[in-house]
């Protein structure tokens, strides 16, 4: 390094390869190699190369003494290391680079140690942080030399600069200069460069009224618009008459819901991941869910419902609320001052008593508060349950919820109203011993380790309730907060394939009434798209009665509700990444806020009305949510 700077080429030497080597790994979890998959490769790596030259090029300017480059290089390296550490593992689970929102979860770093443990215990720990660290390290010592003169010192920063323009260079403008790239593979983008990127997914910027939109949400929002001035300034406001099972609709779908009490007991529980491609009756051959399969055979199941978000927090409020998660940031982040009419609120006000049960800290993600505001009277979390209770990684064994929340339903005063979240399928993914399946210990194989966990929690839950004195007069929702990105059991072909594995989760209902335990029984298969929104109109539609509210969703019971015309569809987005209108016959995804593709009925003009519908939906919300119009101020 007689001519160069020895700590500017260290950097960069050691920055880039610990990029190409995170890199590599991405690669090799794909199975299926072709062109387009070298392509992303090989512009992540420009990306990696790019930031080895940013690296150096700081270390080129610094104007301070050998030994606090040494000192500051070091510590600002190893920072760089443990990001691209925690970013793969980030990946594994998420399917992106870390966003630049989490660093909102700071302050509830806590919930993280048992990913962060499971995490260290890999060999990724050793090869991503441990050895790029020693590396760095040892070279800037070694080779960082004071030089003789200043004269000396200034010929060599300049000849490194001229190195790294030379080949960082190159690399950075194949990287930014593809203009058909898509940010959200981890593949193509690299960690520092999607964070950054990322940083505009929430903005602040306030947008004007959007009339448009507005008359064309309009029309498609089920009920009647209430009169009097005062809801002028609630766009999303209707009154719905909850005909479902008081009109001349007698489907199987309403024989089986509409057969218990005017005001019979609810559930809603939330499978953690439970992603549709797993569970045997959509399809799956892996037999890791053999429990809901069976209860399937006894209930209600919907073969293409769909989660409306990607995080906890967005399945809660699209299921609770009844409305979107807003393309932009989460409603429970930023919105939480905001007034709302949700189901365990309308519920409480009819005489029901509420309670949600989960089996970690009811303060993650803001649960703690934004629930009760809500409705729900009661909450119960890890600080409730009894101290012999098992720890799985994110919380409380699933076993251990379910026995709680069984506690909480038996004394409980009818009707009641209750929701439950399992933690165990949630990284770290762990699991009791003899509920290993042996098949690996990858993260995938862990995922699936877990999921078959909870399937069997979720089985003895049900058997023990199915002989409760309150059961007859209960109706559950079975479904998931969210899908997963694990890898899946087959390969996607299309870009359609890849939403519904991302978005689809199952949904079973059971009605305690009719579920015929012990009989010989097929169950009712429904095919039409539904998502989570529209689980709250279902059930005050099961209530049989008149109701005012600020919902986007529509009662699955097909009741006459002015909107004959208009199929029933799916919603789901992923804010960057994709956005999509669903139905049967026609199916419209926006990929990377850039792409557009059809599918189904290929009349362009439906495609185009499908994208309207979806962009109508987007700027709708994200404008009530800004100017808190969604419901007045109690």
């Amino acid at each position: 390094m007689k001519y160069l700077d020895p700590t500017a080429v260290v950097l960069f030497f050691v920055v880039s390869l610990a990029g190409i080597v995170q890199h590599s790994f991405l690669l090799q979890l794909n199975s299926d190699w072709n062109v387009r998959l070298l392509q992303a490769y090989a512009l992540g790596v420009g990306y990696d190369v790019m930031n080895g030259a940013i690296f150096s090029t700081l270390a080129v300017i610094s104007p301070f003494p050998i030994l606090f480059r040494k000192i500051f290089f070091s510590i600002l390296g190893l920072g760089l290391f443990a990001f691209l550490f925690t970013d793969y593992h980030y990946v594994l689970i998420f399917g992106t680079h870390l966003p630049f929102s989490t660093i909102e979860y700071l302050n509830d770093s806590g919930a993280f140690l048992s990913s962060a443990a499971h995490a260290v215990n890999d060999i990724t720990f050793w090869i991503l942080f441990v050895f790029p660290s020693v590396m760095l390290v040892f070279m800037l010592w070694r080779f960082g030399k004071k030089r003789n003169s200043w004269k000396e010192d200034f010929k060599c920063r300049a000849s490194t600069l001229l190195f790294i323009i030379l080949i960082g260079g190159p690399a950075a403008s194949y990287s930014n200069s593809y203009v058909s790239k898509n940010m959200e593979n981890p593949l193509t983008s690299a960690a520092l460069q999607y964070f950054y990127y990322s940083k505009d997914r929430e903005p602040d910027k306030k947008i004007l009224r959007p009339e448009k939109s507005l008359k064309i949400v309009e029309t498609l929002i089920q009920g009647k618009k209430p009169s009097g001035k005062i809801w002028d300034n609630y766009p999303l406001v209707r009154i719905r008459e909850a005909t479902g099972c008081t009109g001349q609709n007698h489907s199987e779908l309403t024989k089986i819901l509409c057969t218990t009490a005017d005001r019979p007991n609810i559930l809603i529980l939330f499978l953690e991941s439970f992603r549709a491609a797993e569970v045997g009756v959509y399809g799956s051959k892996l037999g890791l869910t053999p429990e809901f399969d069976r209860w399937s055979k006894h209930g209600i199941l919907y073969k293409n419902f769909f989660a409306n978000g990607f995080q906890t927090r967005h399945g809660q409020v699209a299921t609770y609320c009844s409305l979107f998660p807003n393309y932009g940031a989460a409603v429970m982040k930023r919105y939480t001052g905001n007034s709302f009419m949700c189901l365990p609120e309308y519920l409480k006000n009819s005489g029901y008593y509420t309670s949600w049960v989960y089996g970690s800290d009811a303060n993650f993600d803001g649960q703690s508060t934004f629930l009760p505001k809500v409705g729900f009277d009661k909450i119960v979390d890890e600080f409730d349950f009894p101290n012999e209770a098992v720890t799985l990684g994110w919380g409380l064994s699933d076993e251990d919820l379910f026995r709680k929340w069984e506690t909480v339903l038996d004394s409980e005063p009818e009707p009641f109203f209750s929701s439950a979240l399992t933690t165990t399928n949630h990284h770290p993914f762990e699991v009791p011993d003899n509920y290993r399946l042996q098949a690996g210990d990858s993260v995938t194989d862990r995922y699936r380790e877990s999921l078959h966990y909870t399937d069997a929690m979720l089985g003895g839950f049900l058997k023990r309730i199915s002989k409760k004195p309150w059961f007859k007069n209960t109706i559950i929702f079975v479904t998931a907060d969210t899908s997963s990105y694990q890898n899946a059991e087959q390969h996607t072909n299309n870009y359609e394939e890849f939403v519904n594995l991302h978005s689809q989760v199952p949904l079973l209902i059971l009605s305690g009434k009719s579920t015929a335990l012990g009989k010989k029984s097929e169950g009712l298969i429904i095919t039409q798209y539904a998502s989570q929104v529209d689980l709250a109109p279902t059930i005050l539609d099961i209530l049989r009665k008149k109701y005012i509210v600020p919902w986007v969703g529509r009662s699955l019971l097909n009741s006459v509700d002015l909107l004959t015309d208009v199929p029933q569809r799916a919603f789901t987005n992923r804010p960057g990444a994709y956005w999509a209108v669903i139905e049967e016959k026609s199916r419209y995804y926006r990929e990377n806020d850039q792409r557009d593709h059809f599918f189904g009925d290929q009349d362009n003009q439906k495609g185009l009305h499908l994208k309207e519908i979806g962009s109508s939906w987007i700027e709708t919300i994200r404008w009530v949510l800004q100017e808190n119009r969604v419901w007045p101020e109690k």
